[in-house]
């Protein structure tokens, strides 16, 4: 009886998870557009019918087909409330946009049958429905009076099922037990022999130069919204990339290039060292501050013992570091793909942690701006387990490192096969299926669907006690004192 009822709770899980069918009819979309949009609201909405139909839709992004040209982050749905004025609407409405195009054309890139739709023929209908948005006062009263919802990563049953009030209090032990181990990596050296990895051929920027590109940018925004070019972005990610340094032990070490060797089997390239890159803003007492994210993926997370529940095929590390409003560097904080292992490290003596609130579980905190010498950091991460034991900033004395490619990490959501086709490494509930932990079973009591599996951003809880999530528009306002 036990057996079948962990099959009946993870097949209820899967199933509970999968994107929404689009209904037949949207009748609120007659009431929010001319008849003239007809054609273009009918064929985007068909084209994510198609999506869903063959298994490719992308789960990063909230797609909501009363918006059909428009697709949300945590982020966006944020800054709802604050667009008051035209000029206002009109920035956030080329990022939502913007965010839906990218989503459009990796799930058209993905689908293997592609007969009725052509990208250019979507692109210009989703121009045509986002110019006429903009002035479209129903369109507006809709967005703001029943705004889209981001889907909590967390199962309200899954912590009914498993008696959360008591779980909660049985699992906190383990919890700060396990914390302080990792604050222990701190003191202690390098373990063995360690490989270091950086961006090779940064771009030549003075702290003069990008004070400028944010000043600039926030005059020209009326929500003081730090948006710059995409080759400033570049240029950003290159110039504050950190170093990573690697305690290598094994092959599970070297962070390599998502390839897919079947259809069905992805892999990881050890002999491609890789960072996967990509640009978030986030919410801070008043203020949008820009972020800079750096994936680092491995073949496998090693086993400590014969049976470690939380080893296995693929291991990612994402850090994540946030910029001031004059784009100096301010909080550096890391997860892995996971969700798990949340570190939130204070770069400015300005900030300060906020008291603890034992009703949420609290990332690990650390200060390290004490002896700052340069803007760039170092990162070392542990053997096997690819935990953070040390940040610190660099010296121009630092050996020499080992090159890294760059990616995006849109292109994690868009891989070639070797059957001349195009595959997200996640599948429709953002997870990467391959990577399944044997900690799901029991880590499952706090409603985190399978826990321990790596997946998409956009779906990273970080707490088991409490409910916290990496991309929370807020986060941080949580985490630190008001400046």
């Amino acid at each position: 009886m036990r057996f079948l009822a962990l099959w009946f709770l993870v097949f209820i899980t899967a199933c509970t998870a999968l994107p929404e069918p689009i209904p037949a009819s949207i009748p609120v979309q007659k009431q929010l557009y001319t008849h003239s949009q007809v054609r273009c609201l009918d064929l985007l909405t068909d084209f994510k019918r198609t999506v869903q139909a063959q298994g490719v839709q992308d789960a990063q992004l909230v797609w909501d087909p009363r918006f059909p040209h428009l697709a949300f982050d945590r982020f966006s749905l944020a800054m709802l409330p604050e667009l008051s004025a035209r000029a206002d609407q009109q920035q956030w409405l080329n990022y939502v946009a913007h965010q839906a195009m990218t989503q459009r054309q990796t799930e058209y890139l993905n689908l293997p049958r592609k007969a009725g739709y052509q990208a250019q023929a979507l692109e210009l209908c989703a121009a045509q429905l986002v110019h006429r948005s903009l002035g479209n006062p129903a369109f507006w009263s809709e967005l703001m009076g029943n705004p889209p919802e981001f889907p909590s990563d967390y199962v309200i049953w899954q912590r009914v099922l498993g008696v959360y009030p008591v779980s909660q209090f049985v699992a906190r032990p383990s919890i700060d037990n396990e914390k302080r181990r990792l604050i222990s990596h701190f003191i202690q050296p390098v373990d063995g022999y360690a490989i270091r990895y950086a961006m090779h051929d940064k771009p030549s920027l003075t702290q003069s130069q990008i004070r400028q590109w944010f000043q600039q940018a926030g005059r020209q925004s009326a929500l003081a919204w730090p948006v710059l070019t995409e080759a400033q972005q570049q240029r950003l990610l290159q110039y504050y990339a950190p170093v990573f340094q690697v305690e290598t032990r094994s092959r599970d070490d070297f962070p390599g290039q998502v390839k897919f060797v079947t259809t069905s089997q992805p892999t990881l390239i050890t002999r491609k060292p890789t960072v996967y890159t990509h640009v978030s803003y986030t919410r801070f007492y008043g203020q949008t501050l820009m972020q800079l994210n750096y994936s680092l993926w491995f073949a496998n997370r090693t086993a400590r013992s014969s049976f470690d529940p939380y080893a296995g095929p693929f291991d990612g590390v994402l850090i994540r570091l946030t910029l001031d409003p004059v784009g100096q560097p301010l909080i550096l904080d890391s997860i892995h793909h996971c969700g798990c292992y949340h570190m939130v490290f204070a770069l400015s003596p300005k900030l300060e942690f906020a008291s603890l609130d034992n009703a949420v579980e609290w990332p690990i905190l650390q200060k390290i701006y004490p002896g700052k010498a340069t803007e760039h950091l170092e990162v070392t991460l542990t053997h096997g387990e690819h935990m953070i034991k040390d940040v610190h900033w660099l010296s121009s004395d630092e050996p020499a490192a080992r090159s890294l490619t760059v990616l995006a990490y849109q292109q994690l959501q868009s891989l070639p096969t070797p059957e001349n086709h195009h595959q997200s490494l996640f599948d429709q509930q953002g997870m990467l299926v391959e990577s399944v932990r044997a900690e799901r079973f029991y880590l499952w009591p706090f409603g985190i669907q399978s826990p321990g599996t790596q997946r998409q951003i956009g779906h990273h809880a970080t707490a088991f006690i409490g409910q916290r999530h990496f991309d929370a528009p807020f986060l941080f306002e949580t985490l630190f004192q008001k400046p």
